[in-house]
Parts: C-alpha cells; sequence; structure tokens
C-alpha cells in the first residue's frame, strides 16, 4: 500500500485539533462551572480526578513507547498486513498502558488498584456459593440493605464480579492478576475498533486511525480497572 496523500495527512491534524479543542473547552467551562458554583463534584473538570503530574518507574516506558509510535506507527500502519497490523497494534497498546499504569509503581498501579474498599476483590470471600450468591445478588444492592455490595459492584451486573472469582478460583489470586487481566483485555478494544472501523468503514481509514487508537487516553483507565475491560468486551 502507498503512503497516506497529503490531504488526508491534514484531515487527521485537524481531527486532533479538533478534539484537542473541544477538551480544551471541556475544562475551562467545568473549571469556571466548579469555581465558580460548585456543584460539579469533581475536582479536575471534566475528569472525576485530580491533577498529579509525577514521574515513576514506568516513566522511561512510556516516553519511548510514545516517541516509537509517533516516529514509526503511521509507516507501519500503511506498511503491515491486515493480520500483522493487528496484532502491532495490540501489542503497542499493552507497551503503552502497561507503561502508564507503572509511572505510579506496581502496588498503587497495578497491584492495589482493584482491592481497595469499593473494588471487586473485597468481595470474593462471599462467592463461596456462587449460584446461591447470584440469586441472593440483588438483595444487597441499595445501600442501607442488608450487607450491601461496595459501590462498584452494586453499580454493575453481577458477571463482572463473577470475573475476579474465577480468576480466584482458577488460582489467579490478588491485585496483580486482577490488574493484568484488566489491562491484557482491555488493550484488545484497540483491535476491536480497527475491526469496526474496517467492517463500517473501509481498511485505509481504519489503518490511519491505527496509531490514534494505539494511544488513546482511554489507556488511563484500561491500566488498571475493570472499565477497560469492560469497554474491550
Amino acid at each position: 500500500m502507498t503512503r497516506a496523500p497529503l490531504r488526508d495527512r491534514y484531515a487527521d491534524l485537524l481531527a486532533v485539533l479538533a478534539a484537542t479543542l473541544l477538551v480544551l473547552v471541556a475544562v475551562l467551562v467545568g473549571r469556571h462551572i466548579q469555581d465558580t458554583y460548585r456543584t460539579l463534584f469533581v475536582h479536575w473538570p471534566p475528569l472525576f480526578a485530580d491533577w498529579d503530574p509525577h514521574v515513576g518507574p514506568g516513566t522511561p516506558a512510556a516516553v519511548l513507547v510514545a516517541a516509537a509510535v509517533v516516529a514509526y506507527g503511521p509507516n507501519l500502519a500503511v506498511r503491515l498486513s491486515w493480520r500483522g497490523l493487528l496484532g502491532a497494534a495490540w501489542g503497542a497498546c499493552l507497551a503503552w498502558t502497561w507503561s502508564l499504569a507503572l509511572v505510579d509503581g506496581w502496588q498503587r498501579g497495578v497491584a492495589g488498584r482493584l482491592t481497595s474498599p469499593n473494588e471487586y476483590l473485597t468481595v470474593i470471600g462471599r462467592f463461596h456459593d456462587i449460584p446461591a450468591t447470584l440469586r441472593d445478588f440483588t438483595h444487597h444492592i441499595v445501600s442501607g440493605t442488608p450487607a450491601p455490595w461496595p459501590a462498584h459492584i452494586a453499580g454493575h451486573p453481577p458477571a463482572a464480579t463473577l470475573t475476579f472469582v474465577l480468576l480466584d478460583r482458577i488460582g489467579l489470586r490478588g491485585g496483580g492478576w486482577a490488574g493484568a487481566w484488566c489491562i491484557t483485555v482491555g488493550s484488545t478494544a484497540c483491535v476491536a475498533v480497527l475491526v469496526a472501523v474496517r467492517a463500517l468503514a473501509d481498511e485505509r481509514l481504519a489503518r490511519r486511525a491505527a496509531p490514534f487508537l494505539v494511544m488513546a487516553p482511554a489507556a488511563v483507565w484500561v491500566g488498571a480497572s475493570a472499565d477497560g475491560y469492560f469497554a474491550a468486551v
């Protein structure tokens, strides 16, 4: 395949600029509303997050992966076979997501993410009898009911929690395995989007999108959050 025409490169650049402006507007408007009226319940609009720039063990890898994708991604997206592109995209997305997660270190960035009080691994012990627990699941969703589920368990269908119960049953216990599962499966969302774009539009557009999908901001949630795993499914 040949390189993308210059007009396509300009179109890609315009799309990135438009997305950047959209995020910037959301930040500025959200910041104004929160500072003026205190009605958004978020510290860093439009995200439910805090501004905390820092470096850590994964920072060098993140910089290297980002530089490699920018330098070689567009050309490889054009030249690789379709199956080769899917595999390369998944691998690069895995590397990007792992490096970002490890900026916070292994415990805080991966192993401890799903073990906090509102997360899935805190209720593994309540699934000794899986069929009985599933039958009784809805009786513990609403706050104030006997032994209510923590927030994330109550807010999602029981199959979400059951995933981590089954991982525990086959010996992949603890936050490290749970975090690795979310990152590994969640990164396949990149491949799923590529396949969908090719089916709904065409392969040329999917190839142009590949480098952007590899480094999509969704990596922050994929590594390591069950939301990334859900998105891939």
